[in-house]
């Protein structure tokens, strides 16, 4: 998907795609209010003949390595589902769902059926392509957003979800083209591509068990977020009818006893962490967000993989970094990023990946709530429904 005003070398993106047969599909109407859900009704119903799959690139995508072997040796491997190659990292959802399939050692990370699909880089089955294009047809490009479309279609039709991990997809930065969607947008688990076609190899034992999450099914559902500096709480809240999309989120602190773990625990950790490492140390503010949210994304990924028949492998060490590292670019606000310097940065991203591996291998007999209580027997319940809510 191109639009002329983005000024893109287009000839780079069809070449890193090779052998794969990439084609153009320019803004039929690139002089009208900008709108990618216009292009992208070109774009989803322009499937090649006698093709298996179709994949659509937005033009500021940046491709991994070797690209078109992984893209197939994944595909091979799930080949009814639709396939994110990126989530963004500062997405209220799908971002903590990478994060947490990276930190539990899968390589899918099953995604949001609520939040807008990554539509920066998606792939279909060829039949299911040609039917979301008849349905994106009758829609008004006024509507603009083809990512909330896309979703909506995937809810109604069941078209299951997942992304890759790591991705095999960045945002390469660029200027948005859109009014309202600026910001910096990046993937949530950039990592060296994986190094053969095994790693997308099926484990429906954990596949199952991240699949449990966020499927706005149960009260105890919940997300962990940094943004402006603070780690933050989301609880998903399924059926009190609170939009899914909103950036509501309540200060860990204050709530992180309603997911098993109290704030002493994470903040003594902290403490010991630092007493074990002489010499510079990053700052108390943005060390103890970062550490509290790589500590509780360790907890979900121990709680996820605690009551599996088998042990799985470990998660990879540069797929941990990935994730934190994405949070300590995204989640700061720009003075607290610019004040920690190259050396500051690393020693934050060293602390949250410290963080995620303690909580990954914690030995406390407390246990989070999604972990404890299994999902046959879980029921509705309101003890979360709270009124006091932190933008």
């Amino acid at each position: 998907m191109h639009h002329p005003a983005r000024d893109v070398d287009l000839g780079a993106i069809v070449e890193a795609c090779r052998p794969l047969s990439a084609r153009i599909v320019l803004d039929p109407a690139p002089a009208a209010a900008r709108s990618p859900l216009r292009t992208a009704k070109v774009a989803w119903a322009s499937i090649a003949e006698g093709a298996t799959h179709h994949l659509v690139l937005q033009d500021d995508a940046r491709l991994c390595d070797d690209f078109a072997t992984h893209v197939v040796a994944a595909v091979a491997r799930r080949p009814t589902h639709g396939i994110a190659l990126y989530t963004d990292w500062s997405s209220p959802q799908n971002s903590f769902l990478s994060r947490l399939a990276a930190v539990a050692g899968s390589p899918w990370a099953p995604l949001s059926p609520m939040e807008w699909t990554p539509a920066l880089a998606f792939l279909l089955p060829a039949g299911v392509a040609a039917d979301l294009a008849d349905y994106l047809r009758p829609i008004p490009d006024e509507v603009v957003d083809d990512d909330q479309m896309i979703a909506r279609y995937c809810r109604e039709r069941g078209v299951p979800l997942l992304a890759t991990v790591p991705h095999l997809v960045d945002n390469r930065g660029l200027p948005t083209l859109i009014a309202g969607h600026g910001g910096r947008h990046h993937a949530t688990v950039w990592a060296p591509p994986v190094p053969s076609a095994t790693h997308w190899e099926l484990d429906p034992r954990i596949d199952a068990a991240l699949a449990s999450r966020s499927r706005y099914r149960f009260h105890d559902e919940y997300v962990v977020r940094v943004k402006d500096s603070r780690c933050l709480i989301r609880l998903l809240r399924p059926h009190t009818g609170e939009p899914e999309g909103n950036e509501f989120c309540w200060y860990w602190e204050d709530w992180c006893d309603l997911i098993g773990v109290g704030a002493e625990e994470v903040t003594a950790a902290l403490a010991a962490y630092l007493d074990s490492r002489p010499g510079p140390q990053p700052s108390a503010r943005a060390a103890l967000e970062i550490w509290a949210a790589g500590y509780l994304l360790g907890l979900e990924a121990a709680a996820v993989r605690r009551d599996l028949p088998a042990p799985l492998d470990p998660a990879h060490p540069d797929r941990i970094r990935a994730a934190v590292s994405s949070w300590v670019d995204s989640g700061l606000t720009a003075p607290d990023g610019t004040a920690l310097g190259t050396a500051g940065r690393a020693a934050l991203i060293d602390l949250g990946a410290a963080a995620v591996t303690l909580g990954l291998h914690r030995r406390s007999p407390g246990a989070f709530v999604t972990a404890g209580v299994p999902a046959d027997d879980r029921r509705e319940d309101t003890r979360h429904d709270h009124p006091c809510h932190d933008s």
